[in-house]
């Protein structure tokens, strides 16, 4: 059995947020007078039937409002509400939504059928709900008129359908005895009209005999271009016969042309042959002729692979000679500089004694420096003692350029060992040049004398195969 689980109105008249949770066999609702209990009933009425119309039951202060309506079967319908918006929302038990709008009085076709909850028809004129009945009002049927009692009670037992239909069957009786009056007077107009045209049926025989007429006549200018045609055809099959014979009369000794014709073709045959292998022999004997060249150019072949074995081992000596001669060159520099030092180092003895001497000298002076200052300072006054300390701060400027001097010694240090390492390096890099161009130099004649080797066999020595001069350019770079 279907029905209502939950009730929520928000915002409708003297509800601000109510929700009221109804039994499924009997409710009772109780309370003072203006409580909204008549509200309840007309919250319900007006989501199940849309009564009342119009927006007069939103709250005071409120621009809109709602009321919700959930059965146990977790349908839920919502009827919502405010000064320019009127909707329906459906949810199923699913959850899925369908919303409806411009409904007018009634209520949705899809909302009446997923409720079930309905007004039953008293007459054809009024209608009351069974289900929903509001305060002070009499039990269903009691108080209406007995004709309206008559009619309900008629509706609920079905007698209503057997009184439309007669009704409905009479009304049609008449309709359609007026339509058979107005279909027999139109009859007799029209058959009155069709009198006047009885001479059509005689005209439309006249037309299909003449139509018959027209095609046989096409028939027969059909027929007779195609017998025009076939005169042609005839006229010069004809001139073609009588060229025919005359050929037939020229070729009465076409057997005899048939054998010559044999012979020849027999003859032209045995002369293509002969033609065949003599071009064959000619070209075999100059394919020998070009083997004993190649044979002949071949016999060095031996010295030219020893000539180019020895030429790579000599390219790998000077290569290697180079490399030690750079190296016997930069240790005979590290020699000469060494040497230098060597011979710079020599009176380092006669330094050492003279550094002692003057450190000695250093000492004594100092002491000798320290007596004079304690006696200065005894002797002179707080304004000399004042001019000394003066003096004393000329110290840090003196300092200042001790090592900025010794910065610039370090880096004129530094720059001068760069500038013998660059010179060291033109040096290396002039001798370099002149050992590749002296390299070059007899690569180049080498590589000459190949070419001319090449050019006199002209045999590839890897492949042995004929080259010509491109490819002995295509060697000859390969090398470089």
């Amino acid at each position: 059995m279907k029905y209502i689980k939950k009730l929520i109105l928000e915002n409708f008249q003297s509800h601000k947020y109510s929700e009221i949770e109804l039994d499924p066999y009997l409710n009772v609702i109780v309370g003072p007078s203006d409580q909204g209990k008549s509200a309840i009933i007309r919250a319900l009425k007006w989501v199940l039937f849309n009564e009342p119309a119009g927006d007069f039951f939103i709250r005071e202060g409120e621009s809109e409002c709602s009321v919700t309506v959930i059965f146990n079967d977790n349908v839920k319908v919502k009827r919502f509400r405010s000064k320019s918006k009127n909707t329906y929302y459906l949810y199923n038990a699913s959850g899925d939504e369908m919303i409806f709008e411009g409904f007018g009085t009634s209520v949705p076709q899809e909302i009446k059928d997923i409720t079930s909850i309905r007004k039953v028809e008293l007459d054809s004129n009024q209608s009351n709900s069974i289900n929903i009945s509001e305060q002070l009002e009499g039990p269903f049927l009691i108080s209406e008129k007995n004709s309206t009692k008559a009619n309900a009670i008629g509706r609920i037992v079905g007698v209503h359908i057997v009184d439309d239909a007669l009704k409905d069957t009479l009304k049609d009786i008449r309709n359609l005895n007026i339509r058979k009056k107005n279909h027999e007077d139109t009859l007799e107009k029209l058959e009155k009209d069709l009198s006047e045209y009885d001479y059509l049926d005689k005209l439309i025989e006249d037309f299909n005999r003449l139509k018959e007429i027209k095609q046989i006549i096409y028939n027969n200018e059909v027929r007779l271009k195609k017998l025009e045609k076939s005169l042609t055809l005839l006229k010069k099959i004809e001139e073609d016969s009588t060229l025919l014979k005359k050929d037939l009369e020229d070729l009465n000794n076409i057997y005899q042309i048939i054998k010559i014709e044999k012979s020849l073709k027999e003859k032209i045959e045995k002369f293509n042959y002969i033609n065949n292998r003599y071009t064959i022999l000619k070209n075999v004997k100059t394919q020998i002729g070009n083997n004993k060249k190649l044979l002949f150019y071949l016999q060095d072949l031996n010295e030219a692979d020893r000539i180019v074995k020895d030429i790579t081992d000599l390219y790998n000596k000077l290569n290697r000679l180079n490399k030690l001669n750079i190296r016997y060159k930069y240790t005979i520099n590290k020699i000469n500089s060494h040497k230098k030092i060597l011979v710079n180092l020599k009176e380092i003895y006669d330094i050492d004694k003279k550094t002692k001497l003057i450190e000695n000298n250093l000492l004594k002076l100092s002491k000798l420096s320290n007596l004079k200052n304690k006696l200065e300072q005894i002797k002179k006054s707080l304004s000399i003692g004042t001019i000394y300390v003066g003096e004393l701060s000329k110290t840090d400027s003196i300092l200042a350029i001790k090592e900025s001097l010794e910065m610039k010694t370090n880096l004129l240090e530094r720059l001068m060992d760069c500038k013998k390492n660059y010179y060291y390096i033109k040096n290396n890099k002039l001798e370099t040049k002149t050992t590749l161009e002296g390299i070059n130099i007899q690569m180049n004649k080498l590589l000459k004398q190949y070419r001319l080797m090449l050019t006199k066999i002209e045999v590839c020595p890897i492949c042995f195969g004929n080259i010509d001069k491109l490819k002995i350019d295509e060697i000859i770079n390969s090398y470089k």
